[in-house]
């Protein structure tokens, strides 16, 4: 069989939960025996369990088989700098969002040393890891960190390096996209979403899916919102979002352009600032400055950890399907 053909059945299998020979035909538009054939080697290697017998609609009993999420474990960790911190948190997770241990390390100056240091750590105790996918606040392209929070990441291949020296894939992706993907995973699939981030001093950044796609641009340079064109100097971006009361009306102009350049079905304000800028009534402001019967939702995130550490599992997941 075609790894295609592979790829195709490991991805229904874990979007479906379980399901029998017949239903697998059905939904590839291969036969049974192909199918069957298939699941048998798939069995034999451990990555997919056959299940007790379970009745189908009206029919006889057939074999179930799901598959074995627990046999591939990913780490998933990102680095993150606000109100003058910088930590990095982890959870170790499998391709359904199983979740198998978590952490944070505190106080850490996020470089290459510190990162492999946190890496390392982990992976000791946890050897079943497969994968590692990781989020940075940032420009990324092909796994290097173009530019970031964090400079002495800037210029840094860090996929290659943590590969280099864990020889396991590593995925690197910007915090707003992870975060998009993982809010998207969260409910119901939504194609189209916003993920506006308003940390307490510092520039505010942003992550758009679009019909179900992440929008990365020409050179990986959508969502870098510190680069808007608001009417001050760049470097007072730290002091002017320091508080929703300084920041409010320059959110405002960033919410109007992502309503008007993305019409998304949801604006989601995360970051220190989100609390404060859910009683900024934001919602009546839009509709009065756009007059449109249909506008999007405002939604206010002050914890996105979760969408986070989903997005960066579901990017674990789907390279994991594409290369296993």
């Amino acid at each position: 069989m075609t790894n295609e053909t592979k790829k195709k059945i490991r991805k229904i299998l874990l979007e479906n939960g379980s399901i029998t020979k017949p239903e697998l035909a059905k939904a590839t538009n291969l036969t049974v025996a192909t199918c069957g054939y298939i699941l048998n080697g798939l069995v034999e290697n451990g990555e997919v369990i056959a299940e007790n017998f379970r009745t189908s609609n009206g029919g006889r009993p057939a074999m179930s088989y799901r598959y074995n999420s627990e046999r591939y474990r990913f780490l998933c960790m990102y680095a993150l700098f606000e109100g003058g911190a910088e930590t990095i948190h982890y959870r170790i997770t499998d391709a359904m969002n199983g979740l198998h241990g978590k952490g944070k390390f505190k106080g850490k100056n996020i470089e290459m040393r510190s990162i492999l240091q946190c890496v390392q750590k982990i992976l000791n105790k946890n050897p079943e890891i497969c994968l590692i996918s990781i989020g940075i606040q940032g420009g990324v392209c092909q796994g290097s960190v173009e530019f970031s929070d964090f400079p002495d990441l800037n210029g840094i291949n860090l996929s290659r390096e943590i590969e280099e020296k864990t020889g396991i894939p590593t995925v690197i992706e910007n915090d707003m996209n992870a975060i998009a993907i993982g809010y998207s995973q969260k409910n119901s699939n939504e194609k189209n979403v916003a993920i506006l981030f308003t940390p307490k001093g510092n520039p505010p950044a942003g992550g758009f899916l679009v019909d179900g796609n992440i929008l990365r641009g020409n050179a990986n340079f959508a969502g870098e919102l510190s680069y808007f064109p608001f009417p001050f100097a760049r470097n007072q971006q730290i002091k002017i979002f320091d508080n929703a009361k300084s920041a409010l009306p320059y959110i405002q102009q960033i919410l109007f352009a992502t309503a008007v350049f993305l019409d998304p079905a949801v604006i989601v304000f995360t970051g220190g600032l989100a609390e404060d800028l859910s009683h900024a009534n934001l919602d009546v402001q839009m509709q009065n400055h756009l007059h449109r019967p249909q506008l999007p939702r405002l939604l206010f995130i002050t914890d996105s950890s979760d969408e986070y550490f989903l997005g960066l599992t579901k990017i674990a997941t789907d390279y994991f399907l594409q290369n296993a």
